[in-house]
């Protein structure tokens, strides 16, 4: 197993992308601590990890309370002793389809506070555990919307190009301490955040939003196909992958 007894964190664990992830590593060896403010969905995954045999721990977090981070972490240490692959797929989106000039200062607040300093600062605390560690991965979840292109919400498309330019810059900071760092940017998936964003969408422009995300969902991949791409990214196979990654 390529993970085997990897101690992996992976925030927004609760769902989508990450709860794919979070299956994924464990069966590939990893003991997963699944952080998220989704506590039934949260410990569901958790359940089924151990279900098959694997070994998962729940941690109720806001990533954007540095506090409740910094404990996150510190709790890691104490029962794992040390944190080998750290990532980071909280995120939220607010506002779609909504122009600048209409768009609540608070809905974007909310939105960078999530993806961009959650991402910040479960980073920036999960470094010196990785160094004491003796090494790590860490894998940032951006999007193409905001790196490549546009998305239909002007505060996620920043966030997720602020998470980019984080990933950019940290490259180089941790590279020294023995720490890899890539910035993972998947397309159109089936989550409960993108389902979410093509109800709102629709309901915008008068339509039916049960009908749009019937509609999508044939056309949307599955976040079990970027759960493989970040798989290998924290396995000894990613040493030589690039450090900008894009994914369906």
């Amino acid at each position: 197993m390529r993970l085997q007894n990897k101690i992996a964190l992976v925030t927004g664990g609760a769902t989508g992308i990450g709860a794919a992830t979070a299956m994924m590593y464990a069966r590939e060896g990893a003991k997963v601590i699944i952080a998220d403010l989704n506590e039934a969905d949260g410990k569901a995954t958790a359940q089924s990890i151990e279900a098959e045999g694997g070994t998962a721990q729940f941690i109720r977090i806001d990533v954007s309370q540095e506090a409740e981070v910094a404990a996150m972490v510190e709790s890691v240490e104490q029962k794992f002793g040390r944190l080998d692959v750290l990532v980071t797929c909280a995120g939220i989106l607010l506002g779609a389809a909504v122009r600048i000039d209409q768009f609540d200062a608070e809905a974007w607040d909310a939105v960078i506070r999530v993806n961009l300093r959650g991402t910040f600062l479960c980073t920036k605390h999960a470094v010196p555990l990785m160094e004491k560690s003796g090494g790590g991965v860490i894998v940032l979840i951006a999007s193409g919307a905001g790196v490549t292109g546009p998305s239909a919400s002007v505060a996620y498309g920043a966030s997720k190009g602020g998470v980019r330019g984080l990933g950019f810059t940290l490259k180089n900071q941790v590279e020294p301490l023995g720490i890899r760092v890539h910035v993972v940017c998947p397309g159109n998936l089936n989550t409960p955040l993108k389902l979410r964003a093509i109800a709102e969408i629709a309901e915008r422009g008068g339509e039916s939003p049960e009908a749009a995300v019937a509609a999508a969902q044939s056309t949307l991949f599955k976040p079990e196909e970027v759960a493989k791409v970040l798989t290998d990214l924290a396995s000894d196979a990613g040493v030589n992958a690039d450090e900008l990654v894009f994914t369906k």
